[in-house]
């Protein structure tokens, strides 16, 4: 009894602390979830109206796929749900089918879930084969120049809700331009309440973000908003169009459809699809790494293709990783991923319960809100900090930008991204190749007039397929009447392959055919198992633990470096 009695006071203030810190948690947990809702319902209400689709699946959005992800995945600082980006992608794929109001009706619902559940096989099927790593071949001009494409769009399709015009259903610069256009010659002309709102909004946020960066300022001034209109008795007949005046917002969850399983469906949506797991994977990989976290990349990626999996079946449209939310939530010290979880949940409510609220929102306080928004993605400083560094940056930066903004947004992705990887695959298919020649202790570069009897070709990168070519040309423009031998160092020369081996044992018959020897030094043993399997006839010698060693040698036997290096 008395061991009992001392085992249970020895327990009880470890047992007590874990509780209190379990509560600590809990407690972080909540207040950062509740942080990221109220700052992320304005948003996810703008970003659905924004892709094309009504305002209440911006928030059955944040709430499944968002607690779907959040379960899967393994991040803490994680918030899944409506994207910007994402939004603009899923409005070029739905605009075919958008009605006159801008927006998707009942009979394209099907569509949206279509796209949503091929967004997220595609994402689960690239986790399984390795596709997170494909963000590493993405330069960052390419993302900056898309965000900052993809701004200016977003600012530019906000002029027909912030002017207080009709709205336009076009997902294109010069669409939304011309139908502007179109509008005010018939008559049409913006309406000041809309605009001084948008204007009030825009500014509130940006002044709120300066002065006061931990207010849901964006939450403050869409209330404000719902107040103005709602007590004033405001509507589009007086230059003030509200959300219910587009769109139905029921205290209800909002009206879903099946996928549709038709091949001529698939095929159309295949690449937005596509598109939108490509960049959902960037802003999933941007927002995960942030402040130097190392998240387990696979899991996540299939966290959120689950998370779109399912949400295709429950009335929401294909969602991503939030940098914002996911910068809020870290912010606001999550501890575990039960806050973005909660975050998610919490949006349930306002669904059910709210939905009438959410019909008196001013259509031009959420063009405010996405001004904003858009103004950040085009991240001026960003660009003018890339503008002042290589050339080949910049050349990828407005590439990227144009075609952001002149061709479909899908295109652009996949130009910016392609783009990028022929630069990338052109620097590694170019190794640096150095000439010298052995002097005294010293090896010197060549000069147009030298009498070389002893070339040096040193040979640094990867010298695979691609690379032979212009290693091909360098060496005949280097070889010499008076050279007796060549010497390749290949001591920094990586992923030698056949390619290699037919190249080298071509210049050795081209070589001997003038008199000249060739002797591979450095050879690395991935190169040398290559060699001795084909049983090649080069020279070689192998690589040592000090890179200079194997050529010293070689040298050496050539009578080319007695003593090198020289005596201490």
């Amino acid at each position: 009894m008395c061991f009992k009695e001392e085992a249970k006071a020895e327990s009880s203030p470890l047992s007590a602390t874990q509780t209190s810190g379990r509560a600590l948690q809990i407690k972080s947990d909540l207040f950062a979830a509740t942080t990221v809702t109220l700052v992320g319902i304005p948003q996810c209400l703008a970003y659905a109206m924004m892709s094309g689709i009504p305002p209440a699946y911006g928030l059955a959005t944040a709430a499944v796929p968002g607690f779907v992800a959040a379960l899967a995945g393994k991040s803490p600082h994680l918030v899944t749900g409506p994207t910007n980006t994402t939004g603009l992608l899923i409005l070029g794929a739905l605009t075919p089918f958008l009605g006159a109001d801008g927006l998707i009706g009942e009979s394209g619902l099907a569509i949206v879930a279509t796209l949503t559940l091929m967004a997220g096989l595609v994402r689960i099927v690239a986790g399984l084969l390795g596709g997170a790593n494909l963000v590493r071949f993405l330069p960052e001009s390419v993302l900056a120049g898309f965000a900052a494409g993809a701004g200016i769009l977003i600012m530019v399709m906000q002029l027909d809700e912030g002017l207080g015009m009709s709205p336009v259903s076009d997902s294109g610069l010069e669409g939304e331009l011309v139908a502007l256009w179109g509008q005010i010659q018939t008559g049409i002309r913006p309406a000041w309440p809309a605009i001084l709102l948008t204007v009030g909004t825009a500014a509130s946020i940006a002044l709120g973000k300066r002065f006061a960066p931990k207010l849901p300022m964006a939450l403050f001034v869409v209330v404000g908003g719902i107040a103005l209109a709602k007590w004033c008795g405001m509507d589009a007949s007086s230059g003030l169009a509200l959300v219910r005046d587009r769109s139905l917002v029921p205290n209800a969850w909002p009206v879903g459809a099946m996928p549709l399983f038709e091949l001529p469906i698939i095929m159309d949506l295949f690449f937005p699809a596509l598109a939108i797991a490509l960049l959902g994977t960037l802003e999933l990989a941007v927002s995960a790494r942030a402040d130097g976290a190392q998240p387990d990349m696979p899991r996540e990626l299939h966290a959120q293709g689950l998370a779109n999996v399912v949400g295709a079946f429950v009335s929401a449209f294909p969602a991503s990783a939030s940098l914002t939310r996911s910068a809020l939530l870290k912010m606001g010290a999550a501890q575990t991923r039960l806050a973005a979880a909660l975050a998610a949940l919490f949006c349930v409510p306002v669904l059910f319960f709210a939905g009438e609220w959410v019909g008196y929102i001013p259509q031009a306080s959420l063009a405010g809100v996405l001004l904003v928004t858009a103004w950040r993605m085009a991240n001026v400083e960003r660009l003018k900090r890339m503008f002042a560094t290589a050339h080949e940056t910049r050349i990828l930066l407005i590439v990227t930008l144009v075609a952001t903004l002149v061709l479909p947004l899908e295109w652009a992705v996949f130009l910016g991204a392609g783009l990028g990887i022929v630069l990338h695959l052109q620097h590694s298919s170019t190794p640096r190749i150095r000439f010298v020649r052995p002097e005294g202790y010293r090896l010197i570069p060549i000069e147009d007039d030298d009498c070389i009897e002893v070339l040096v070709v040193e040979v640094s990168g990867e010298l695979y397929f691609a690379a032979i070519e212009p290693l091909r040309k360098q060496v005949q423009l280097s070889v010499r009447c008076a050279t007796r031998c060549v010497v390749f160092d290949l001591s920094n020369a990586h992923r030698l392959r056949y390619a290699a081996l037919q190249y080298f044992e071509e210049l050795n018959r081209s070589l001997g055919g003038i008199g000249v020897n060739l002797i591979l030094s450095g050879v690395n043993l991935e190169f040398q198992s290559v060699l001795e399997g084909t049983k090649s006839k080069l020279v070689w010698h192998p690589c040592e633990a000090e890179s200079d060693e194997c050529l010293r040698r070689c040298l050496h036997d050539l009578g080319c470096a007695p003593q090198w290096p020289p005596p201490e």
